[in-house]
């Protein structure tokens, strides 16, 4: 394998000089710079990361915790994510976060030992006291962190926020503009900082229209099939509902499916959204109404400010400690229609 003292000696240039021009410096002739670089390709020269590692004190590596890689809500962040990672010269290794705490506990100290010099954490439930602690002394060691949980708001790192409040009362104005007077919502883990802070959102706006029934709320899992039984579930106990919202999109899928196995047509006699925007939905038919929360740009952005955050020293790295917050926008699908006349509760 070829080294940097042959693409040195090949392209008659010192080290120093090759190493400028493949750290991208500007000091360097245009005309020295395409002759190393030629030297370079012609001898199939890699450079060495352990090398670049020892001199800079980087690995040049970020850690990525996601909540479960299996739930298509998280591969747009991961792309957003790999994007920015590779633009900077950055590789990426995602821990899958599925398991249990102590499976948590076992990837942070993996992540440490591997000397990561950012970590981006998605999609967690919740984080115990001990844990937490653990994230913290991450950090004072120098690991730079970003988070897109909220209950992670202890002003130690910068955090995303998607602010989808506005557009999910948008769409459920507009589920009491039609005249659905009993609208349900299925939501997930009860502990689960998505599902209280998407339940509250529920609970606000409807309770401006009184049209809140606290009973046509169920909680289950995240995933498409705790989707398809709160559905069912839900209407087995209150047929009057005619629309449902659901806290993630998953949750959406599974109520559509649910609706229909009880000989609901959707949209004509039932209502369905969902919240995050996963790219699979334009493919139902029909088309599932939805809250996009942008998890590409987020992800890229989110990982634009760990390595600006890594890369800075002093007061500028202040400065980058603010939070991230993220508009939404309404796809609005093809599952929000007027209640059914022999539906529509006076």
């Amino acid at each position: 394998m070829a080294t940097i003292k042959d693409v040195a000696k090949a392209a008659n240039v010192s080290i120093a000089t090759v190493s400028m021009v493949l750290n991208g410096k500007e000091c360097i002739t245009q005309k020295t710079k395409e002759r190393v670089l030629r030297a370079a390709k012609e001898l199939n020269y890699i450079p060495s990361i352990a090398a670049k590692t020892l001199k800079t004190n980087r690995s040049h590596i970020l850690a990525l915790f996601a909540g479960d890689i299996s739930n298509p809500f998280f591969p747009e962040i991961i792309k957003g994510v790999e994007a920015a990672a590779r633009l900077h010269n950055y590789s990426v290794i995602i821990h899958d976060l599925s398991r249990d705490e102590k499976d948590m506990e076992i990837q942070i100290e993996r992540a440490a030992s591997q000397r990561v010099d950012g970590i981006f954490i998605t999609g967690t439930n919740s984080i115990s006291q001990g844990m937490k602690e653990k994230i913290l002394a991450l950090k004072q060691s120098g690991i730079q962190i970003v988070s897109c949980n909220r209950f992670m708001d202890w002003g130690e790192f910068p955090l995303i926020v998607t602010e989808e409040g506005e557009c999910v009362d948008m769409l459920l104005s507009k589920l009491a503009a039609f005249g659905h007077k009993h609208i349900g919502c299925i939501s997930g883990y009860p502990e689960a900082w998505v599902s209280t802070r998407r339940e509250a959102y529920f609970k606000n706006i409807l309770e401006q229209y009184g049209l809140y029934h606290p009973e046509y709320v169920v909680n289950g899992g995240f995933l498409i099939e705790d989707g398809r039984a709160a559905a069912r579930q839900l209407l087995e106990r209150y047929p009057q509902i005619t629309a449902m919202m659901c806290v993630n999109d998953t949750l959406a899928i599974g109520c559509l499916k649910g609706v229909t196995d009880m000989g609901r047509k959707v949209p004509e006699e039932f209502s369905i959204f969902g919240i995050d925007g996963i790219e699979c939905l334009k493919y139902f038919s029909p088309e599932i109404a939805t809250v996009d929360t942008r998890r590409y740009e987020y992800g890229f952005e989110g990982t634009e400010r760990l390595i600006a955050l890594i890369e800075t020293d002093g007061e500028e790295q202040e400065a980058l400690m603010e939070d991230m917050v993220f508009a939404c926008t309404v796809c609005q699908g093809d599952t929000i229609k007027p209640p059914a006349k022999t539906n529509r509760q006076e």
